[in-house]
Parts: C-alpha cells; structure tokens; sequence
C-alpha cells in the first residue's frame, strides 16, 4: 500500500513537472506544482531526500514558481535539523535570482542560530534591509536567544533596548526569551526589572 502511494505521489510530481510550450500550460503546471509542494509539506511525512527533490525541481522550472514552495521546503529541511542543507538551497536561489522574503530570511537566521553561527545570522538582516524589507519582532527574537546561547549577555541586552528604543513591539516570546536567558546567566536582577518593566507595559495597555 506504501509503495503504491509512493508511485502514485511521483507520478503526480512527473505530470506536475512535464511542460509544453503553451504559457497558459505554463501556468497550470506551476500552479499544480505548488500545490503538490503545500499538500506535500503540510502532510507531516514528507521526508528529506524527498523535500531535496521536490527543491531541485522547482530550481529548474521555467518560469520558476512563487517564493512560497521554497520557504515551505526550507521549513521543513530546518525543522528537521538540516541546516547547512537549508544554506546551501538558500544561496542556490540567490543564484538564480529568486526573491527570497521576511520567512525566507527567519529561517535562514533560525539555521545560524541553531548552528552556533550568529554573527552570519546579523550579516542576513543587512541583507533584508538590502533587499527592500524590514526585520521583524520574530527575526529579532532568533537573535535574542542566539546571543544568549553564545552567552552573549550584553550584546543581548543592548539589542533589546535597541529594538525597543527604535520603535518594534515586544512580544511574550521577546520578554520570555530575555527573562530566561538572564536568569540562565545569573542576572536575575535586570531580569526582575524586565518583568516589572513587562506588567507596567501591560497595565498601560490595559487601561
């Protein structure tokens, strides 16, 4: 039954990937494609030779598909610890020019992050503003807990009152992210006054 599914699923992948010269074809194929490539990434089992192919796939497609396969299987290759994988694809699509945008680059810093690499993970935000974007509170985030994983407690402190001071609203995941990282640290003071800080920031809201 296994295999049967299997065949059926490559089957489909070959009739999705198979292209005429008709541009209304081009689009139908494309548009099958991507939703092969969500159905295939929602499932839960999509497997990492099988990402890595339905990767190569999409990379040589003419024209290419929309950004949103390609952060699907970059999602699913980082949360399957294949980092440097993720890296590699990343620099692939740079090399033929595909946009990447703010999910792209998120988990791009999740990777250097989660690979003990940081200081490429700020080179990316240079890169996003580069590119016409903004970070985001979730991209700042990844940096918090990276400085804190590196035990780089005054950087992490110093873009934390960055961010603040430039205008992004913290999150629970920012304020929980500093509170756990200085306590971890032995900082339990400042993180004391975060939390007071924190309930005060609520309370205004509030009110």
């Amino acid at each position: 039954m296994m295999m049967m599914k299997k065949k059926m699923m490559i089957s489909q992948l070959h009739k999705v990937c198979t292209f005429t010269s008709s541009s209304h074809s081009h689009h139908f194929t494309l548009a099958h494609f991507e939703q092969f490539v969500r159905d295939r990434c929602r499932s839960g089992n999509l497997e990492i030779e099988e990402a890595k192919d339905l990767f190569d796939n999409a990379i040589q497609m003419r024209p290419l598909p929309s950004i949103y396969p390609f952060n699907q299987l970059l999602g699913v290759l980082n949360r399957l610890y294949q980092y440097s994988t993720v890296i590699t694809m990343f620099k692939s699509m740079d090399s033929v020019r595909i946009r990447p945008d703010l999910i792209t680059f998120g988990t791009l810093i999740n990777c250097f992050y989660q690979m003990g690499k940081l200081d490429f993970g700020f080179s990316v935000v240079g890169y996003i503003f580069k590119s016409g974007f903004e970070p985001n509170i979730v991209i700042f985030n990844t940096l918090l807990k990276g400085l804190f994983k590196e035990k780089r407690v005054k950087d992490a402190i110093k873009l934390f009152y960055k961010i603040t001071e430039i205008g992004y609203a913290c999150n629970v995941v920012t304020y929980l992210t500093m509170v756990d990282g200085l306590c971890k640290t032995g900082n339990v003071d400042q993180a004391i006054k975060l939390l007071n800080d924190m309930e005060k920031e609520i309370a205004s809201l509030t009110y």
